[in-house]
């Protein structure tokens, strides 16, 4: 088995399952990347387009996962400015989490949540604590006796796992700097378009090696694959120059979801679902 193979074999080895029937469906989104509401948070064009989702899909009785990099912890040091400055949407989060409807996963860009996660340490390291979610590294969803695998995806790219200090040092101190030149960070396997291939052929490889189905994100490029009697899902992100994307899945099929603004006949701005990719069971 290679190195990839049992990376992404390790992360599931403790993961949780979740049986979804009790809800009517679930939703999946990651990369939202929220911020601390400077130039750089780039969650803030798409943050009414996130509530807007959020609410549709509290009404609506789904459980929500968030399958990692909710948090930009690698520009940002800490949680509680991100808190401060984004509390409606976490209090919407609190909600889902009250009612047993909330699973939080971490990405490469907020792993700290989970490794300070049960440990004693400083307010002034962590921030504030007002909101307690749980975090796993990945959890197994079972849908119409269907396995789902979720995991962020940055177990199939070395360089923001294993080296994940020094890729956080290189966002914090350069690129952060260099993006306001026009500069793309080539580490990036969302910036980096020959980069994410190469990340979501590890997972798709992983997925048909051990017959098994994964929903992943972490290259910001939303698909909806079935090959080989494998599926790959991944939920794209929400910052998206022009909307958000995420999974629904029901026991009926899997949808790949656009998030984005519309105009209506009377030339008035409002938030509309699209469904750009079906899939059935």
């Amino acid at each position: 088995m290679g190195y990839y193979d049992m990376r992404i074999s390790s992360a599931f080895a403790k993961a949780p399952v979740i049986d979804c029937r009790s809800y009517p469906g679930t939703v999946l989104f990651s990369d939202c990347h929220r911020g601390t509401g400077t130039w750089n948070d780039s969650f803030l064009n798409n943050k009414i387009l996130y509530q807007a989702a959020l609410d549709y899909y509290w009404k609506a009785g789904f459980m929500y996962i968030e399958a990692g990099d909710g948090d930009e912890l690698w520009e940002n040091r800490r949680i509680k400015e991100i808190y401060e400055v984004h509390s409606d949407v976490f209090e919407m989060l609190d909600r889902f989490q009250k009612c047993g409807r909330l699973l939080m996963l971490t990405g490469n860009h907020d792993n700290q949540k989970i490794r300070k996660q049960g440990k004693n340490k400083k307010k002034d390291d962590t921030g504030s604590d007002c909101f307690d979610f749980p975090y796993f590294e990945s959890v197994i969803i079972s849908i119409k006796g269907k396995m789902m695998h979720v995991i962020h995806g940055h177990q199939a790219d070395f360089f923001n796992d294993r080296l994940w200090q020094a890729a956080r040092w290189m966002v914090r101190y350069v690129w952060k700097l260099l993006e306001l030149s026009g500069f793309k960070d080539p580490t990036s396997a969302a910036k980096n378009y020959k980069k994410g291939t190469v990340v979501e052929e590890r997972l798709i490889g992983w997925a048909r090696k051990n017959r098994q189905n994964i929903i992943a994100g972490h290259t910001h490029r939303p698909a909806l694959i079935s090959e080989e009697g494998i599926i790959y899902l991944n939920t794209g992100s929400c910052i998206h120059p022009n909307g958000i994307t995420c999974i629904e899945i029901t026991d009926k099929n899997v949808q790949l979801i656009k998030w984005t603004k519309c105009v209506d006949e009377n030339r008035r701005i409002y938030v509309c679902r699209q469904v750009i990719g079906e899939m059935n069971f």
